[in-house]
């Protein structure tokens, strides 16, 4: 559970990103995915740890397939969204040892909104992350969806999806 913590939100340890933000996500995850509250839970305990103000956390998954979602939104102070995405990335970098980041995305110099999205592989996870930053209400609220290596095909298949729906 903590290598799951770790890859899903050790990401954010370096965002402050305050104003309001709805306390769920709004997501529908695949069909089939259970609530997973223990990775929820250890998702704010690590928000907590780095004094960013929570906002919501959720986690689904289908353990049988190895296949995980975690949402986590945070707020604070603003910064433009390319700067957050900045903060964000180094983060991923530098506090997840062995991450490889790959087909990342990120927004435009001085936007006050845009989205940050990347692949990621570390040890037998591999996985996507979107997270959406937004200058003018200082808020981020990321998605990471990952999965090991039990049945790669259909939890990469899943994914997709879940991170399409996020706005």
């Amino acid at each position: 559970m903590a290598e799951l913590r770790v890859i899903a939100f050790a990401s954010l340890a370096a965002c402050a990103p305050t104003a309001d933000a709805a306390p769920t996500s709004g997501l529908a995850p695949p069909a089939g995915w259970i609530a997973l509250p223990q990775l929820a839970t250890a998702a704010t305990v690590a928000i907590a740890a780095d004094h960013v103000t929570l906002v919501g956390s959720e986690a689904w998954g289908d353990p049988a397939r190895g296949c995980y979602a975690a949402w986590v939104a945070v707020h604070g102070r603003g910064a433009p969204a390319d700067v957050m995405a900045t903060q964000l990335l180094a983060s991923v970098r530098n506090d997840i040892a062995g991450i490889t980041i790959r087909d990342l995305v990120q927004p435009a110099a001085g936007s006050d909104h845009g989205t940050l999205s990347f692949a990621f592989d570390r040890a037998t996870y591999h996985g996507r992350l979107r997270a959406e930053l937004t200058t003018n209400q200082g808020s981020i609220a990321a998605l990471a969806c990952f999965w090991n290596q039990r049945e790669p095909a259909a939890c990469a298949a899943a994914c997709p999806p879940l991170l399409g729906s996020m706005r």
